[in-house]
């Protein structure tokens, strides 16, 4: 690896009246291939590209809390081919910048998830909160209590992308010409796809198992306790 890189830059910001924010900011760098994890007890976490003018390496990662909140330090520890952020119990929310190809992994236990524009691989591991995830490659997302709406931009991917949530409703936007094996399940609730495939259903619970224009190695498996499924054909804008 090129370079990890950890500057770590704290600052208070005083706004108006009683409405304190107090920040903290992480900035490193990554080179391609590497792996961000954000590990994220609580705040809602935002995750885009890097800043335009910002160097293609760099990675960010900003913690706010308002109200006047102190907070413990983030900590940040190398991690097989990247690092790993931690942030502090008590953060309302994150702002994270991930270099381009550079895999991202966040592990939220409270808050929501937002992903937008990341190139890398994408994993988000959520615990009480909605997950959205918009990226021209490869996604995967998970919730404990929570919505998942995922769009993925690849049609090629190797092994089995995986979406649940225990309860919540699940919808992930997948190319029409992608090709892939598919299973969907839920416990209690209704499978859409437009997919043109059929399904069973017992009692409450339906599933769908199905290929998707000749199937191949790869495959998509969406599952959810309680709530609907719906897996969408994402078509080319007019």
């Amino acid at each position: 690896m090129k370079r990890i890189a950890s500057l770590l830059l704290l600052f208070a910001l005083a706004a108006c009246g009683t409405n304190e924010t107090r920040v903290q900011t992480q900035i490193g760098a990554l080179e391609p291939g590497s792996t961000l994890t954000l590990i994220a007890p609580s705040g809602e976490v935002n995750v885009y590209r890097p800043k335009i003018g910002d160097p293609d390496d760099r990675y960010t990662v900003g913690v706010n809390a308002h109200n006047g909140a102190m907070l413990a330090p983030l900590k940040a520890r190398r991690e097989g081919t990247g690092i790993a952020v931690t942030t502090p119990e008590g953060a309302s929310s994150l702002l994270v910048r991930v270099p381009d190809r550079v895999q991202f992994i966040v592990r939220s236990t409270e808050g929501d998830v937002n992903v937008t524009d990341v190139t890398g691989n994408v994993r988000v591991i959520g615990g009480d909160g909605n997950v959205r995830v918009m990226v021209p490659g490869i996604a995967q997302a998970s919730a404990d209590r929570g919505n998942l709406n995922v769009t993925f931009g690849a049609t090629t991917w190797p092994g089995t992308l995986r979406f649940s949530t225990n309860r919540g409703h699940i919808e992930v936007y997948v190319k029409q010409t992608a090709a892939f094996r598919v299973h969907l399940h839920t416990d209690d609730g209704t499978l859409f796809t437009d997919f043109g495939l059929r399904g069973t259903a017992k009692g409450n619970a339906e599933t769908i198992d199905g290929v998707v224009n000749g199937g191949g190695h790869a495959a998509i498996d969406i599952e959810t306790k309680k709530g609907a499924i719906r897996l969408l054909a994402l078509t080319p804008q007019a």
